[in-house]
């Protein structure tokens, strides 16, 4: 006698048929289908296999079922094409013989959550049939069917020699809601890490959420931007008076870039404010949504930025206090930015971006700032311009200014690598007034901000200056 698992497949259409001939080799087949003509088109091979049987009738039937004798069996698979069919089908097939393993081919996606409550593993036919055709038309790019939910939200993808990922850390890319699962070069696999550089013909195995990966694909293969996708797909503001004020350049980012929301973070006690920002945002077209986790709004926000896509976070602008503009203290703003690993955008409604300035005028001076005006710039198709201040010798040092010139060649490069012009203006003088003046004719100011830094009352910090002075919207990259 067979030892091989029995499996019972309710309906001898094509996906019925061909799947009875894939598990035949494998599996013990019970076929059930309405037409008693099935025998005569199915195909020769497929009666010869050990243990298939055929039997014709309706399988919402328990009398047909019991004639099939499926005691004992390990699953049952509905592909009949009807949902209420396969529904019934399958509560019957689990309420006569105790099946636990019920599978379903589902047509229509108002039945979905009706095959979930029932426990049913289900296959969306357009789904996994959408996933087929986007593998055959995007070239370099492979959608896993047979794995997973088969919807989409595992693929693989080749990174193109002239690929801006190349030579970079995955760490680099800030995966959320994805992660790189694989990484196979020269017929071998790498087992991928943060440290993990991409290289020219990689085939690369992602995994994440089917909302976002084709655009993170489209990341990897050729190195397009998808901001603010590498960091997370939400807009993010706190419930506090200001917010109201950055709705319209927060409807601008979410209709020129991936960001696909605005989610406002609250705490217990704002219901009124709540209400009136949902109000607001409603009537300015702001796809929004709303969370709170916790008593405060930062405590909130670290929370949900721990846990949740923080692409950008959106905040109103602040009045400089006195004491942070002599560098004896930090802003409100400033202690913001420590607690998220995303831009954040200071918002003073210079929108559309037409002319975005990044700044660079101490060390050290991380690229990502460079990185961040650069994707942006791709992304809303604005004029990108670098402008770079040397403060005088006497103040700085030679090495000081070496150093600095190294950082501006680098920023030129990275620009080159993703095929983006690039005017640099170079300045002599107080940081702080050059590059006020330099962002006068900009929209956006792009900075990199090291998390936690001190200032002295010698030394004001330059950064948040610019923050705080510029008349302009200012994006910040925590480092």
């Amino acid at each position: 006698m067979s030892k091989k698992p029995r499996i019972l497949i309710a309906g001898a259409g094509g996906t019925g048929t061909e799947l009875a001939k894939r598990l035949g080799g494998s599996w013990q087949v019970t076929l059930i289908d309405t037409d008693a003509a099935t025998p005569a088109r199915l195909p020769a091979d497929l009666h010869g296999q050990d243990g298939f049987r055929f039997h014709q009738g309706d399988a919402t039937s328990a009398l047909v079922l019991r004639k099939a004798e499926l005691e004992g069996i390990y699953g049952a698979v509905a592909c009949t094409g009807s949902d209420e069919v396969n529904i019934e089908v399958l509560r019957l097939a689990r309420g006569l013989f105790g099946i636990a393993n019920l599978f379903a081919l589902t047509y229509h996606p108002d039945w979905t959550e009706r095959y979930r409550a029932d426990g049913i593993d289900i296959v969306a036919q357009d789904h996994a049939g959408a996933a087929i055709l986007e593998s055959r038309l995007q070239q370099g790019q492979k959608v896993a069917t047979n794995v997973g939910l088969g919807i989409g939200e595992i693929l693989e993808v080749e990174v193109l020699p002239n690929s801006s990922v190349i030579g970079r850390r995955l760490s680099e890319l800030n995966p959320k809601r994805w992660l790189v699962g694989a990484v196979y070069r020269n017929q071998r696999l790498i087992v991928p890490h943060g440290d993990t550089v991409l290289a020219p013909g990689d085939k690369v195995l992602i995994i994440g959420d089917t909302e976002i990966l084709p655009s993170i694909a489209t990341l990897i293969r050729s190195g397009e931007s998808e901001f603010p996708l590498q960091y997370g797909s939400h807009l993010v503001g706190l419930c506090e008076s200001g917010t109201s004020e950055v709705l319209d350049e927060v409807r601008y980012l979410i209709g020129s870039t991936r960001a696909d929301r605005f989610e406002i973070v609250c705490c217990s006690g704002d219901d009124a404010r709540l209400e009136e920002l949902a109000r607001m945002c409603k009537a300015a077209g702001v796809p929004h949504e709303m969370s709170c986790t916790a008593a405060d709004a930062r405590s909130s926000l670290v929370e949900e930025a721990a846990r949740r896509d923080v692409g950008v976070l959106v905040l109103a602008p602040e009045r400089l206090p006195f004491l942070s503009r002599i560098g004896l203290g930090r802003s409100r703003t400033a202690r913001m930015i420590d607690v998220v690993n995303a831009p954040v955008l200071v918002s003073r409604g210079t929108f559309p971006y037409k002319r975005v300035l990044v700044a660079m005028a101490e060390l050290p001076f991380h690229t990502a700032g460079a990185q961040l005006a650069i994707d942006v710039a791709r992304m809303v198709g604005a004029e990108l311009r670098l402008g770079f201040v040397h403060q005088p010798e006497i103040v700085v040092g030679h090495e000081h200014r070496e150093e600095m010139e190294q950082r501006r060649r680098e920023v030129e490069k990275l620009a080159g690598l993703y095929r983006v012009h690039i005017d640099t203006e170079v300045m002599t003088g107080n940081p702080i007034r050059e590059l006020l003046r330099a962002c006068g004719d900009c929209d956006l100011l792009v900075m990199p901000y090291r998390r936690g830094r001190r200032s002295f009352l010698t030394r004001p910090d330059v950064v948040l200056n610019l923050i705080h002075r510029a008349r302009c919207s200012v994006m910040i990259m925590p480092c």
